[in-house]
């Protein structure tokens, strides 16, 4: 499957992936980060159970603390 990753590439995963795995796969912690789904936002308490799908657009914030 295809999903559109923060709306610069097109990126082919397994079928069923978890929100999870696939920041997993990014090396990416999902603590400091926020991520949309089709423009809306995914709890981070879902991000275990939440399927992605073909077609979807995922969007990777990363937070930045300082000043």
């Amino acid at each position: 499957m295809i999903i559109h990753y923060n709306q610069q590439e097109n990126l082919e995963l397994k079928e069923g992936i978890t929100l999870k795995e696939f920041l997993e796969s990014k090396q990416l912690s999902r603590e400091g980060v926020a991520v949309a789904v089709d423009e809306n936002i995914v709890k981070k308490a879902d991000f275990d159970t939440f399927v992605l799908k073909d077609g979807m657009s995922v969007d990777v914030f990363n937070m930045v603390s300082g000043g």
